[in-house]
């Protein structure tokens, strides 16, 4: 009987169950908070991201072979027209579009080597100074032009403009500047996706990249386009 004030009987209040009443203030009652763990979508779908860092240019017929197997049904912005520059072996070699099926996002600046670097009507020459912009998120994926890189000038050319922001003009030269030869010119892009296979992506995008072979005969023509300008 809840209203017995007989001293002689026992009052216990077993509470054979947990309150469920999330507003109740009966400090007699159990209030147990089961503290299960907390998953995130992405814990769940297995979201992650990494950085991809080169101071190599990519072959851009390579990179162009690679983004054209990419299972990708929207790419924008793409000179399809270099793949056919290269023999079957080498996109085999180059290019293993599996690696990439797990992207769902990425984006950064990239470097690619010029392949005509003749006087000539149609050369592009100008991808030796010009930084690309890589940008893919779901179903579209495009290279845009971003400018020059700053390697474009010397040190003592940049900082002018940076004359009210120092911190930023030392930020690039610690993060962004890769060598003196090439200044800030590189392959930094960040990947996100579901369960992605780092590793794969890392192989395909370095086999890619300019062979030290290649990267010689860059370097002998640059040496021409300077001395000839």
């Amino acid at each position: 009987d809840p209203e017995c004030t007989d001293a002689n009987h026992s009052h216990s209040h077993e509470h054979t169950s947990d309150c469920s009443d999330p507003d109740c203030t009966d400090t007699s009652h159990s209030h147990s908070h089961d503290h299960k763990i907390q998953t995130t979508a992405a814990d769940q779908l297995g979201i992650s991201s990494f950085v991809y860092r080169a101071s190599t240019p990519f072959n851009s017929q390579r990179l162009l072979a690679l983004l054209n197997r990419w299972p990708i049904p929207i790419k924008d912005s793409l000179d399809f027209g270099l793949v056919m520059g290269l023999g079957e072996d080498d996109i085999d070699d180059a290019v293993e579009n599996k690696a990439f099926v797990g992207v769902l996002r990425s984006k950064g600046f990239c470097w690619m080597a010029p392949t005509n670097w003749s006087n000539s009507a149609g050369n592009d020459v100008w991808r030796h100074d010009t930084a690309m912009y890589w940008s893919h998120a779901g179903k579209h994926f495009g290279i845009t032009s971003a400018g020059k890189w700053w390697g474009c000038l010397t040190k003592e050319q940049i900082k002018p403009y940076f004359a009210n922001n120092m911190k930023e003009y030392d930020r690039i030269m610690s993060e962004d500047w890769m060598s003196e030869e090439w200044g800030d010119r590189r392959q930094e892009l960040v990947f996100i996706g579901s369960k992605l296979d780092e590793t794969e992506i890392r192989a395909a995008l370095d086999a890619c990249l300019c062979t030290a072979d290649e990267m010689e005969t860059y370097r002998a023509q640059v040496r021409n386009v300077l001395e000839s300008s």
